[in-house]
């Protein structure tokens, strides 16, 4: 999985090689908290806060913020979500849209 953010003006590539079970909980937990159609401020500061756990602290919330487009922000969330819970579908053969 990976992300990629500018940090002092330049595109920089993250990449996180390995998704722990406990981020996988991580995930499930915090899908079920926030609400996507109608997302609070203190919501997105947590999904940034996951995206940032995810990738083991190599940024922080404020590198996220500063170093994506408005338009590229929720699309990075849903992706990295998608990514985790897809692993797991794909080892347990369970569609991940249903």
């Amino acid at each position: 999985m990976e992300i990629k953010l500018m940090v002092d003006g330049k595109e920089k590539t993250f990449v996180s090689d390995f998704i722990s079970a406990r981020m996988l909980r991580r995930t499930l937990e915090i899908s079920k908290k926030v609400n996507f159609n109608d997302m609070t401020a203190e919501e997105l500061d947590t999904m940034v806060d996951f995206i940032v756990e995810l990738f083991k602290d190599k940024f922080t919330r404020d590198d996220v913020y500063d170093g994506l487009s408005s338009n590229d922000l929720i699309p990075t969330i849903t992706r990295c979500i998608t990514e985790v819970v897809g692993e797991v579908a794909e080892v347990t053969g369970v569609d991940e849209k249903n």
